[in-house]
């Protein structure tokens, strides 16, 4: 139970309660304190009351006692009486009437025998009643000649037996008795207190002290007469109750009274620290201002109102600092901002012009392969230019895809894909590397049929980047193997290498960007480490994971890619044929305003059976249209004047270019450009330099097809 919420937040209202609590509770403790010592006072008085009582019930007894034993001896020493032993006219003349008037001694009544020497009874007072046994014990004890005293059991309950002997100075013997009893219940000890007789036994000590002992004359001294108190309840004032209901009223009072008070006064000694409050939630509403809180009222308010002032000077300080700062920052910022809108630029305009020149002379390779069939030597130098235009393809595009990671650009166009085939084609864009080096490749697949959901050509992407990387990093005739594997929520494609290795210092920055292990100091494969980081980037994208393992510098590594998988569908999607006409011979407009480029890549399409025309503005392409009926047109974007894409939509408003195919061939690859070539009208976009069978394939069937690898955005 969140007990806090029944407790007020403002201090003052807290003290006030806290010292209402206080009171009360000390109210409270005072009164059963009080009523604790009231008692105890009160159970002592009580128990000397009953000591007194009992000893002055125990000095009555003793009188009473003392009274019976006198009177007794005082009437066996009269010799008087004794006549009455041996003179039966003394009996009747003296004995019997006095022994008649004899019938209580201090209120208590007493039964009285007189009796010869032989324990025989000679005269009695009225209502005198001795048993049998009683008579026996006075002959027994007669003969001793001194008094003696025994307490016997009776039907009216215990009786007080005494012999008084008749001893004369005559004779050494007694000459008679004087016998007398009394009941003991008929002594008053006054209830609850009763007396009692005879040696205490084990166990009676808490008795003893409630009890007095009675003082006895000798004759009964050894029957230890004493006043027993049963207890104390019927002596004195019952003890004090505590009076449970008039304390809590009074602590309920006191209780109140207290809060009020408190309140009141709590709002009096925390009014200047009220006025630091109010001041604080002016400053927290307004801000950093000048205004600072009044260094006034109690000692420790003023020193915490100087301790906030000097805190507020403090922080309009570093504020001013921070503002200085934040403006340094946004000038860094602008000029950063500036520097990167410039570097996306140069990069955008350096993909450009690298392209442009790699454009006439990979298509000129191409006619130096496909003319000079019959020269090896032609055709070997022709291959070895191809060969380096699409390492420095790859490099350029390596260099745009890293700018579009860094900005975060890259979009995917995801679809279900079967792995098996995605590392096929991987395989098959990376064998012409493998197969220079001579490196043995050996390769794992399925049975089953393994899909995820991603992007297809960047998925080859991936494929291709970490086989490259495994062929660049293992020396020649090393060996290569590619494992495809698939639990039921994952799909795996282990590249594992035995060339140079991972250093354990260089495994935590193994795909960061420009990170390069160690290769030969040839370096013939070039690279700028940009790799490994576009891999990392693109499985990330889809949601996967990529890994590396290796035991060390020169004993290989392991790179493995973690893909999630989907269910695969029980038969392939059916390949729908791409509508088109046939292949045939194109009339072709090749219009760029690099004459190299222009007339090797008319060239080619003429060793394909095209007739090809060339144009190098826009004006001269307009020109051409209208004269001639074209099938296709190969624009480059960045013409002199006219632009490409406003070239493009002048043709598509053309009646004689109705129908034609419109083909955009240039060195800017971002999708902002593809977006606008495919708003002016352009059927496909082209990078720089442009894949001979890529573009024969789309003037053999003039429809959208999917390029196999898009370049990246700058």
């Amino acid at each position: 139970m969140n007990l806090s919420r029944w407790f007020p937040t403002s201090l003052a209202s807290r003290f006030a309660l806290a010292a209402a609590g206080l009171a009360a509770s000390a109210l409270l403790l005072t009164s059963i304190a009080s009523w604790w010592l009231i008692n105890e006072q009160h159970q002592r008085g009580v128990e000397e009351l009953a000591a007194n009582e009992r000893q002055f019930r125990a000095a009555a007894v003793g009188s009473d006692l003392e009274a019976l034993a006198a009177r007794m001896s005082e009437i066996a020493g009269s010799t008087i009486l004794a006549t009455g032993l041996v003179d039966s006219a003394g009996r009747e003349t003296y004995l019997g009437p006095f022994l008649t008037g004899i019938r209580q001694i201090n209120g208590i009544p007493v039964q009285v025998v007189f009796t010869d020497f032989q324990g025989t009874e000679i005269a009695s007072n009225s209502g005198a009643r001795f048993s049998q046994e009683q008579m026996a014990w006075l002959r027994r004890k007669l003969e001793q000649g001194r008094p003696i005293a025994e307490i016997f059991a009776s039907a009216e309950g215990s009786e007080l037996v005494a012999l008084e002997p008749m001893v004369y100075p005559r004779t050494s013997s007694p000459e008679g008795a004087v016998l007398y009893k009394v009941n003991l219940s008929d002594i008053d000890v006054a209830a609850p207190m009763r007396l009692e007789w005879g040696e205490r036994r084990a166990g009676d000590t808490a008795k003893d002290a409630v009890s007095a002992p009675v003082p006895t004359p000798a004759v009964f001294e050894h029957l230890a007469f004493r006043v027993q108190g049963a207890d104390e309840s019927g002596i004195g004032a019952a003890p004090v109750g505590l009076p449970i209901l008039h304390i809590l009223l009074i602590a309920l009072t006191l209780f109140c009274v207290v809060v009020v008070a408190g309140l009141r006064l709590a709002r009096l000694l925390t009014l200047d620290l009220q006025r630091l409050g109010a001041f604080s939630s002016r400053l927290i509403g307004s801000g950093l201002s000048s205004e600072r809180a009044a260094e006034s009222g109690s000692a420790e308010v003023s020193h915490l109102a100087r301790s906030i002032n000097d805190m507020l000077d403090r922080l309009n300080e570093q504020h001013m600092a921070l503002l200085r700062e934040r403006e340094k920052l946004t000038r860094l910022t602008e000029v950063l901002q500036l520097a990167d809108r410039k570097k996306d630029d140069f990069l955008a305009m350096l993909g450009h012009e690298l392209r442009n020149p790699l454009a006439p002379i990979g298509a000129g390779a191409e006619l130096l392969r496909r003319i000079a069939v019959d020269d090896t030597r032609v055709v070997r130098t022709s291959e070895v230019i191809a060969r380096q235009v699409g390492h420095m393809t790859k490099i350029i595009s390596d260099l745009l895809d890293v700018s579009r990671v860094t900005r975060g650009l890259t979009t995917l166009d995801t679809i279900e894909v079967e792995l098996a085939e995605v590392v096929a084609t991987g395989i098959e864009q990376v064998r012409p590397l493998i197969e220079a080096r001579r490196h043995a490749l050996a390769t794992t697949m399925p049975q089953e049929r393994i899909v995820v959901l991603a992007d297809r050509a960047r998925l080859v992407q991936v494929v291709s980047n970490v086989l490259t990387n495994a062929a660049k990093y293992t020396a020649e005739g090393g060996h290569i193997s590619v494992t495809l594997a698939a639990t039921l929520q994952e799909a795996s494609i282990a590249v594992q290498d035995d060339g140079v290795g991972i250093s354990p210092e260089l495994m935590p920055e193994i795909f960061d960007l420009f990170t390069q292990g160690s290769r030969a100091i040839d370096r013939n494969q070039g690279g700028l480490g940009l790799g490994l980081a576009l891999v990392k980037h693109l499985v990330g994208l889809h949601g996967g994971s990529i890994g590396a393992t290796s035991d060390g510098l020169g004993h290989g590594s392991t790179f493995t890619v973690r893909l999630p998988r989907v269910a695969a569908p029980t038969q392939p999607p059916p390949r729908v044929p791409v509508p088109g006409h046939a292949a045939g011979r194109l009339h072709i407009l090749v219009v760029d305003d690099n004459v190299d480029a222009a007339q090797s890549l008319a060239e080619l399409l003429t060793l394909e059976g095209h007739t090809a025309g060339i144009a190098h503005d826009g004006p001269a392409t307009l020109a051409y249209a209208a004269r001639e009926r074209v099938d296709a047109f190969i624009l480059d974007i960045g013409l002199p004047g006219m632009d490409g894409t406003e070239l493009a939509r002048r043709l598509r408003g053309m009646p004689e270019a109705d129908g034609a195919l419109l083909i955009a061939l240039t060195g800017y690859g971002q999708d902002a450009d593809r977006r606008k070539s495919t708003q002016a009208g352009f059927d496909h976009h082209l990078v720089k330099p442009v894949d001979p069978e890529l573009l024969r394939s789309l003037l053999d069937v003039r429809s959208p097809v999917l390029e196999p690898q898009r370049e990246a955005d700058s």
